[in-house]
């Protein structure tokens, strides 16, 4: 214990020296951030972003662009003054390099225009500065901009549900297990307690500001919808402005989702699959960051994220922010807007003499966590300790971080999909990859309820009773093993049994004509044989049949006895009755009267 106290200390003391008297080199920025105000799900038109919402997440990419792209805190957007500025080394600050950059968002309309009016705050058009470059230069000399006065396009991919990279930024979504867990949740007693103590609450924001809503589903197992609504109409319908303008329920309402939605995405609903949002976030958090370090900070400078708030609060949960010394900005729902920032970074005495020093070693390499909840002007990014450390240990090391973070991050595509039990495209594929590749033992044998030995005898019996059903099934087609009399030593015709049809007389069977003949073979024969008739040797090679000097191939089998042909040439009358001469008189037609 003593000895892991000391070297706590001396690494506090290492980091502390580091930071004195030295520059903070920003190498690489992982954010992930809410999405804007949207149409809620309760409002007839189609959900989408609004425009409240869009100018939530420009005033987000602004305080970005302040922190990790502006050169000094001089040149700030001056609706965000109090922003500290780390700019990240060799991102370009004014022109928008796609490749040093990676922006993902899900599919949905509200989330990716979030991604677009954030890039518009980081990237804002050049307006009349004009960039001079080869694409911009004309044959006749002109320079020619983008539109919107130099509007700047950056690459947002849109994760399906097809996509497995979507899990990264909505793990929640498509989990069964999680779904399933949640629907079991209404049922639980923190469920019914929370309903009927808010019962009468809800009862009176159904008749005052939610007039619309069918006043059955105005409870706690809405709440999270609920509150959503109100707060979208509170800022636009003025009657409910002035209901709610001089009371606290719509925070009232607020806490009660807060509530709702913690149960339902940390372990305080009762199962670990309740935080895989948070899990899957911290995994591409370090996956980011781990592509910066290989790279020697060369690529990965910048990963944007963007979605909902659930794994916000699995990661506040996980990462002990919600039970540490600010508990109580992380148990509650964010703000629209809110971002979450993980920096890579390290120190600098400036006797590098260089503009871009070289990447240092993992040892020197510090992560720091910040949050900054809504997009109001004036809101800090405030660094914040993880995984239950002091407040004055924000900056960790990168091993300590990689310690932390391996606490429950998933490891990959196929952990989220068996813990989620997911059936779709990318799981199935996976699946099926490990089953060629590493063929299970029988399901039986992986019981969980059963010994091994029992279910060994199990899948034996199973395996008896399968072939008893094969010969059976056999038997009632007709095939049955016919074992011939024991042969004589001295015969060449010695086949030892035949699998033939019941009631067959060769090969046409009990259709037969006394016309069709049969052909056996002497010795090591199975049912039929083959008489070879081709004609054997050569007049070149004095091989004939008919010279006296050499016998053909055939004639010798003949004589040794290793083919005796049993067909008989012979023809016989259509119906089978009598032989007939090939040699005698025709059939004379009758002429007299």
């Amino acid at each position: 214990m003593v000895s892991l106290l000391l070297t706590t200390i001396l690494s506090l003391s290492a980091l502390a020296a580091a930071a004195t008297n030295a520059t903070q080199i920003t190498w690489a920025a992982v954010l992930y951030t809410y999405h804007g105000e949207k149409v809620p799900l309760f409002h007839p038109t189609p959900m989408s972003l609004t425009p409240t919402g869009a100018n939530q997440l420009y005033r987000a990419g602004e305080s970005i662009r302040n922190r990790y792209l502006t050169p000094t805190s001089a040149n700030a957007s001056t609706n965000d003054q109090v922003a500290n500025t780390f700019p990240i080394i060799g991102l370009p600050p004014d022109n928008i390099d796609n490749t040093l950059m990676q922006v993902l968002s899900t599919n949905a309309e509200w989330v990716s225009a979030s991604a677009t009016a954030f890039l518009q705050g980081l990237y804002p058009p050049r307006m009349n500065v004009p960039v001079v470059n080869e694409e911009s230069v004309m044959g006749t000399g002109d320079l020619v901009q983008f539109p919107l006065e130099g509007y700047q396009y950056g690459n947002v991919e849109t994760l399906g549900s097809l996509d497995f990279n979507r899990i990264w930024i909505a793990g929640h979504e498509g989990c069964p297990n999680y779904e399933i867990n949640g629907v079991k949740a209404l049922s639980n007693e923190f469920f019914t307690t929370q309903r009927a103590a808010s019962e009468d609450f809800y009862k009176s924001m159904a008749r005052t500001i939610l007039p619309r809503i069918d006043e059955n589903i105005v409870n706690f197992e809405f709440a999270y919808e609920i509150y959503e609504y109100a707060l979208y109409q509170y800022n636009r319908n003025r009657t409910v402005f002035s209901a709610l303008n001089n009371t606290n329920d719509l925070e009232i309402l607020r806490s009660l989702a807060s509530k709702q939605q913690w149960y339902f995405n940390t372990a305080a609903g009762g199962a670990s699959i309740n935080s895989i949002a948070g899990r899957s976030l911290a995994a591409k958090v370090f996956q980011q960051l781990s592509r910066a370090i290989v790279s020697d900070g060369h690529t990965n400078k910048l990963s944007l994220m963007f979605g909902s708030f659930q794994p916000f609060l699995s990661f506040f949960s996980l990462s002990s922010l919600s039970s540490g010394h600010s508990s109580a900005s992380f148990v509650s729902l964010p703000e629209y807007g809110s971002v979450m920032s993980f920096e890579l970074f390290s120190y600098s005495t400036g006797e590098e003499g260089s503009n871009y020093p070289p990447f240092p070693d993992t040892e020197n390499l510090y992560v720091r966590f910040l949050f900054r909840n809504g997009s109001d002007a004036g809101t800090p990014m405030t660094a914040y300790p993880l995984f239950g450390r002091g407040n004055n240990e924000a900056d960790m090391s990168w091993r300590d971080f990689v310690n932390g973070i391996a606490e429950f991050a998933i490891d990959d595509v196929e952990n989220w999909c068996s813990s989620c039990r997911a059936v779709n495209l990318f799981c199935e594929a996976i699946d099926d990859n490990i089953y060629q590749n590493n063929p299970p033992i029988p399901l039986l044998a992986h019981s969980r309820n059963l010994p091994t030995a029992i279910a060994g005898i199990i899948g034996a019996t199973i395996t008896l009773a399968v072939f008893i059903l094969l010969i059976l099934t056999l038997t009632f087609l007709g095939f049955r093993i016919d074992r011939r009399s024991k042969p004589d030593p001295t015969s060449r015709n010695s086949d030892l049994s035949v699998l033939k049809r019941s009631g067959s007389g060769g090969f046409k069977g009990a259709e037969k004509l006394a016309s069709d003949t049969d052909l056996t073979i002497q010795k090591g024969g199975a049912g039929a044989s083959v008489v070879r008739h081709e004609r054997v040797g050569s007049w070149e090679l004095k091989d004939s049949p008919r010279s006296e000097r050499a016998v053909s191939s055939l004639d010798k089998e003949i004589e040794e006895g290793r083919v005796v042909s049993t067909v008989d040439y012979g023809r016989r009358s259509e119906d089978g009755i009598g032989a007939v001469n090939p040699f005698g008189e025709p059939v004379k037609p009758v002429d007299h009267v």
